[in-house]
């Protein structure tokens, strides 16, 4: 039996890859950071075939306990998802320096610690699969979401690293980029649009795009297909969009120069922003 050890499973995209994997007869391990607190994870637990376990990728304790019991009781990791993750936008002037350590802790530094965890093991079994799970924001920058964005650009600078350092020895890497998915994160947030004075006009767009797509969001599930296909396939390759969002927006990124993109981006007039986005994304992804 192949195992698999998820992060983040406590809601969201973890929870739904930790109940696919299940489902499929893998031996999951779904890690959390507060297991106790994580109902529907125990439900899930006691349904298929979820083993719960107490990770915290901000701490290198928590995260090296969390692998030795994996190791102890099935003897290998198959497959590592890098799922855990927090929201960390704003205007950068300001964000906090606080939340952005925070949220490079989570979703940069956590990867890279469970990576350094389980990486000897599979080196010394001569294979494996590690899963990144970025976002669309790791590839895309977009205004009012500093600190998420550049947490998500370091994490797939460093998936695409140690992709080819690891190729060698038989390990596959992968990365996983979800536009606007469905999941707990965007009820996180209570701020209000007058807290981001003077910069109230470039987060009103960045929240008219996430209102946008929720109107017909990616689902988790959707990004736990993704998820299995790149662990499955014959033809694996580094990234993987997920979502018609995201293909939308990396599509049109790619066709327009940096200052073309951050001109639009910073048009004064919302009806010349929202025309010069259309204009280059072919698509009403903001209204």
């Amino acid at each position: 039996m192949r195992t698999i050890l998820i992060t983040g499973c406590s809601s969201g995209i973890g929870l739904e890859t930790a109940r696919h994997f299940g489902r499929l007869g893998w031996r999951v391990f779904a890690g959390a950071r507060s297991p106790e607190t994580a109902q529907e994870l125990q439900t899930s637990a006691g349904e298929l075939n979820l083993r719960v376990v107490r990770v915290d990728v901000t701490a290198d304790q928590s995260v090296a306990a969390c692998v030795d019991e994996v190791m102890a009781e099935a003897g290998r990791v198959d497959v590592l998802v890098n799922n855990a993750g927090i929201g960390g936008g704003g205007p950068v002037e300001l964000a906090s320096l606080e939340r952005g350590h925070a949220t490079f802790e989570t979703n940069y530094f956590g990867p890279v610690r469970m990576m350094k965890a389980v990486l000897p093991h599979m080196r010394a079994r001569g294979g494996g699969t590690i899963v990144n799970v970025s976002s669309l924001a790791g590839r895309v920058a977009l205004a009012g979401h500093g600190h998420y964005a550049a947490s998500k650009w370091a994490l797939e600078a460093a998936t695409e690293c140690v992709a080819s350092e690891v190729k060698p020895f038989g390990i596959r890497v992968a990365l996983i980029e979800p536009g606007v998915v469905l999941t707990p994160i965007f009820a996180k947030s209570s701020t209000p649009l007058t807290a981001y004075a003077p910069y109230e006009r470039a987060v009103r767009r960045l929240w008219s795009l996430f209102s946008r797509q929720l109107e017909k969001p990616t689902q988790p599930s959707d990004v736990a297909a993704a998820i299995e296909h790149a662990v499955e396939t014959s033809e694996p390759k580094l990234r993987y969009l997920v979502g018609g969002d995201a293909r939308t927006l990396m599509a049109a990124r790619t066709k327009v120069s940096d200052e073309e993109w951050v001109a639009a981006q910073g048009e004064a007039e919302d009806e010349s922003f929202y025309a010069a986005m259309e204009r280059l994304m072919g698509a009403g992804l903001f209204r």
